[in-house]
């Protein structure tokens, strides 16, 4: 099962290194996949790309960093982070329910 706030979540700790990087932690067995796969599916929104085949290491993209933005966004994050996680819990595409977060952000500044 998808889970928008370890997506979220990842993206987060991708962010706090100084090359955008993370590598894949040594977790449980059960852990360790369950962080894989949403990573993957990061990666398949093109928030994500993994630095080898091997895949012990992620990098944030762009298009991640402007997601993260809007949902942590001081002044509007609250609101976009919750219409992001709302509308994935209802059904939307990530990819969908991540731009909705960034167009609340994009409005709420005038874009």
């Amino acid at each position: 099962m998808r889970d928008p706030e370890l997506m979220l979540s990842l993206l987060e700790e991708m962010s706090k290194s100084e090359d955008g990087t993370l590598p894949m932690p040594a977790l449980r067995h059960a852990e360790y996949r369950r962080c894989r796969h949403h990573v993957d599916l990061l990666v398949d929104a093109d928030h994500a790309k993994w630095l080898s085949e091997r895949r012990q290491s992620v990098r944030i993209t762009n298009a991640g960093y402007d997601f993260l933005n809007a949902a942590t966004n001081p002044t509007h994050g609250e609101k976009a982070k919750s219409r992001y996680v709302d509308l994935f819990d209802q059904g939307v595409s990530y990819v969908r329910s991540a731009q909705a977060a960034i167009d609340i952000v994009a409005k709420a500044v005038g874009i």
